[in-house]
């Protein structure tokens, strides 16, 4: 078969596991990626693309058979939740994520080489088509093209990209390594092998603006195109990430302003020149998303509905799970992971044992900590079980689920309903299994426009649009009572973390924000100490900075490392008193 080697070769370069023998060989389609000359022999060659790239992400897998975390994209939600504070495990034996919640095995062990592999797939299917050449009926194709490799850098950039922990010995190595202020390696439709094999890390800024190009491109594209399905962006969309794109840059001018400094000397244009004009540009473009979307925030009804289907308003860009993509064994999928509701899979009760199995029962729970600042008028409360409720079966009343009173008496305290079986088919997971996921709702957006109103117009603009979004959708009665810029942020972070648990974005806002995680208190219901990390105020997690193998370092000479993670440990336990 007739074969581009460019992309495959850059692909080889950066460490993607494929060899010029795999290349020769594959099969059509291939599943770790789609070719230039694959897709020119498509008969609807675009439409065939779009397909493969967002099939990729429910797609297990994708890494290898053998490892019980890979799952496509939604491993990545689990670990980005795990590795925050308010939502863990309630028994350990089955939890097939705990070397991301116990921060364990996150350096030079193949755990670490999961993001990378991942992601620069990602990135390869969306070069092998931009390397064609776009015509009038196929620019629309290239739009979303160019809007998922921006959204796939953006989320590679965050994960690599280092800051300051307040860990002396690994933020020393930082320093003098110099990769202060490093992203990771920008990848194009025109890289050559060689180029890849000496590819630095990207600049922040030149990050930022290889992103913005891309999502400029993609607004161009994509404008008046009527898409078929949520999988695929529009220009809601692209105004969308274009929102999470300036607020990110403003909170880092804001916390880092000599960084405006390096910027200006650069040479780069980011069209701001302040954290308050990102700000303001973030709020413009979270408007501009609500009001192209006509997106409104999920009801109630749509809520307890169980997040398996991107066929509500809220949701503006979702990817699916069908049975095609569902790995043979049950357990191994999304919601035999997270879901309360089961008898198939990891956090399911098993109901022949009539207990707690040891074969199931890793159910997904919230802290205690959160849980206890939900107001109880919230109607979100109930997308966890109150341990007042847990062990009664009358109590099945007060929530919306379809198994049995029986079957609700056994999941325990704190667990989450949030995300249900599609069809409440808890029993068969070939339907159960097979749900949508969301990769952005308009209730961001509302989050977006309130902080970085607050941030470049004054608190009082944001506590009006957080007062709206909380009074109309959620209860009534809500007041925000912030006096100042930081206790805003306090405020709309309990109302984000709430909005938002289990779906993979909270830890981008306390990367930015730099704000401590604390799982070690009286009362914690975390399951074991070695869980209990309780990081410095002030600074971002250790774990949030994504280790580099030395195989890599090894395929790209001018790639350089980021510190080990783990090595921090003792200085992150809690001392506190814990018994199990």
């Amino acid at each position: 078969m007739k074969t581009s080697y460019l992309i495959a070769w850059t692909a080889l370069a950066l460490g993607l596991g494929m060899t010029a023998t795999s290349c020769q060989d594959e099969t059509f389609p291939s599943d770790d990626y789609m070719t230039s000359d694959q897709v020119e022999a498509q008969p609807d060659a675009m439409k065939g693309f779009v397909n493969a790239i967002t099939g990729r992400l429910g797609q297990s897998g994708t890494f290898s058979d053998s490892y019980t975390w890979d799952i496509g994209y939604p491993s990545f939600i689990i670990m980005r939740e795990v590795q925050g504070e308010d939502y863990t495990a309630y028994t350990t034996s089955y939890d097939y994520f705990y070397y991301w919640n116990a921060n364990m095995y996150l350096g030079e062990y193949v755990t670490a080489q999961y993001p990378w592999k991942y992601f620069y797939g990602c990135v390869t299917t969306t070069n092998n088509v931009l390397r064609l050449t776009p015509t009038d009926d196929t620019l629309p194709y290239f739009g979303i093209a160019h809007f998922y490799r921006a959204l796939f850098y953006f989320e590679i950039a965050r994960m690599y990209e280092y800051h300051p922990t307040g860990i002396s010995s690994i933020d020393s190595e930082a320093e003098a390594n110099g990769i202060v202020g490093l992203t990771a390696p920008i990848i194009t439709e025109t890289t050559t092998e060689d180029e890849a094999r000496n590819c630095p890390r990207a600049t922040f800024y030149d990050m930022y603006r290889y992103i913005l190009d891309d999502l400029d491109k993609a607004e161009e594209y994509l404008e008046g195109y009527s898409r078929a399905t949520k999988r695929e962006p529009n220009l809601a969309v692209v105004y969308g990430q274009k929102a999470r794109v300036y607020l990110d840059m403003g909170s880092r001018f804001e916390n880092y302003p000599e960084m405006l400094t390096t910027v200006a000397s650069s040479g780069v244009d980011l069209g701001v020149n302040s954290a308050q004009e990102a700000y303001a540009k973030a709020a413009d473009y979270a408007d501009k998303a609500i009001l192209y979307s006509g997106a409104t925030p999920l009801t109630e009804s749509e809520w307890h509905s169980g997040f398996n289907s991107m066929n509500v308003s809220s949701w503006m860009l979702a990817f699916g799970i069908n049975k095609e993509l569902l790995d043979e064994n049950s357990w191994k999928n999304f919601i035999s992971y997270v879901s309360s509701e089961t008898n198939f899979g990891v956090a399911g009760i098993d109901l022949t044992s009539g207990r707690y199995s040891n074969a199931y029962s890793t159910q997904r729970v919230i802290s205690k900590a959160l849980y206890d600042k939900i107001n109880t008028a919230d109607w979100r409360r109930r997308s966890w079980v109150d341990p007042a409720d847990a062990g009664q079966e009358s109590a099945i009343s007060k929530y919306t689920t379809s198994v049995t009173s029986g079957h609700f008496a056994q999941i325990p305290p704190y667990a989450n309903l949030k995300f249900k079986p599609t069809s409440g088919d808890y029993t068969n997971y070939d339907v159960g299994a097979a749900i949508d996921l969301p990769l952005m709702r308009v209730e961001e957006m509302w989050f977006i426009k309130a902080e970085a109103l607050a941030a470049s117009q004054g608190v009082a603009a944001g506590k009006a649009v957080l007062e709206s979004l909380i009074n109309g959708y959620r209860y009534s009665g809500y007041t925000c009572d912030a006096g100042s810029l930081s206790e805003f942020r306090k405020e709309m972070m309990l109302q984000k973390r709430i909005e938002f648990w289990g779906e993979g974005i909270l830890c981008w806002d306390y990367q930015r924000l730099r704000l401590s995680i604390t799982r070690g208190y009286e009362g914690t219901n975390y399951p074991t100490a070695d869980y209990m990390l309780n990081t410095k105020e002030g600074y971002c997690a250790p774990w949030w900075c994504t280790f580099i193998l030395k195989s890599e370092l090894g395929l790209n000479s001018a790639l350089i490392a980021n510190p080990d993670p783990s090595l921090c440990d003792d200085e992150l336990l809690w001392t506190g008193s814990f018994s199990e």
